[in-house]
């Protein structure tokens, strides 16, 4: 194996401009993923590079066995078996010059990465106040594609948030980003998709991406409330207040113990640490959206404190009234936004008018 792989790393990439001796020696000493990373984000567009990155890693251990074949045959399988595989991705739809793609009820789109900003309030039709939740999309851009010939699965990786500080993050990932020629994020999520939404490396994601009036699924990591009782973590009644209770009024009470079972079942609510941990809200409706800023409002609450990442995908028990943008929004030069959208249906638009009198029409006064 480490022959083979030296044969082609000094005979396929010897014009590289890396330590390729380096990067060698430690992948084959020690397998380690990161220099394995390194190498695989610095010859990404070489075949013969990928292949043998792709044996070494598992996927062609088939063709190095003990009774194996001469070196240049070994050698011709991984170029073929790297031709093949990458017929397939092209088949797939992962390249950038593709045809228009056509949304259907099981498409499943990749979500975004957004802060959050904080609550303020809207009005709906009736006139009533409704708590909205603004979030941020900063940055999004797909980072990595996920294919199901070398991954087992479809998945896209966004990035959000531009790394201000460069020089502090690791080389290994700095490598990275620079051979993607994506600027560093702070912040990765991962995201399922079907193979019909699977969008290019670099794609970037705005918050047009969402459609005014449909429903999303957002989650993020709750507020810790450090160590609580049983009555505010739980919900549970406590204890009476008065009539023969002394000092127990917030405890919980009996934990089923005896002589049988003799034990505390598993999974007994108790005191314990409340919150900080990843919660899921679904079906939040989206109000509004700010194209100028990237902002998108959402009806309700949102886990997390401000300034918290927070993950946003279409709901899944709601689907879209109208085909939204498909795989996602590509800014078109022909095309203008709004820098506001609202959800006509349910929110009260600014420029209409708040209150209407009866006998104050133009047709009345007439």
């Amino acid at each position: 194996l480490s022959l083979v792989y030296t044969w082609w790393c000094y005979g396929g990439l010897s014009h590289l401009p890396i330590k390729m001796e380096q990067l060698l020696r430690g992948l084959v000493r020690s397998y380690s993923t990161r220099v394995a990373a390194d190498l695989w984000s610095c010859c990404s567009k070489n075949s013969s590079a990928v292949a043998a990155w792709r044996a070494l890693k598992g996927d062609g251990k088939h063709i190095f066995q003990r009774n194996s074949k001469s070196l240049s045959t070994a050698a011709e399988a991984i170029v073929a078996d790297s031709t093949s595989s990458s017929e397939q991705a092209n088949d797939s739809g992962v390249t950038e010059q593709e045809g228009e793609r056509v949304w259907t009820p099981q498409s499943r789109r990749t979500g975004l990465i957004a802060l959050k900003l904080g609550m303020t309030h809207m009005w709906d039709k009736n006139g009533d106040p409704m708590a909205v939740t603004a979030l941020h999309i900063l940055d999004n851009q797909v980072v990595t594609v996920r294919t199901m010939e070398r991954d087992g699965y479809h998945a896209v990786q966004v990035g959000a948030v531009n790394h201000p500080k460069q020089w502090k993050m690791r080389s290994a990932d700095r490598t990275v980003f620079l051979r993607l020629e994506i600027p560093p994020k702070r912040k990765l999520g991962e995201f399922r998709v079907t193979p019909d939404a699977v969008i290019p490396v670099g794609t970037p994601l705005v918050a047009a991406h969402f459609v005014p009036g449909q429903y999303v699924d957002v989650c993020a990591t709750s507020v810790g409330k450090g160590f609580q009782g049983v009555m505010r973590r739980h919900g549970m009644k406590g204890q009476p207040a008065s009539h023969g209770v002394t000092k127990t009024h917030r405890k919980m009470g009996a934990t089923g113990g005896g002589g049988d079972p003799g034990r505390v079942w598993p999974g007994k609510r108790m005191a314990g640490r409340m919150g900080a941990t990843r919660v899921t809200i679904s079906s939040l409706l989206v109000c509004r959206v700010n194209n100028r800023f990237n902002v998108i409002y959402v009806k309700g609450v949102v886990p997390g404190h401000d300034d918290v990442y927070v993950r946003v995908t279409d709901a899944k028990r709601k689907i879209h009234e109208a085909p939204p943008p498909f795989p996602t929004f590509l800014d078109d030069p022909t095309t203008s936004l709004a820098e506001e959208m609202y959800a006509d249906k349910y929110v009260h638009m600014p420029h209409e008018a708040s209150l209407d009198f009866p006998g104050t029409g133009d047709a009345e006064k007439k």
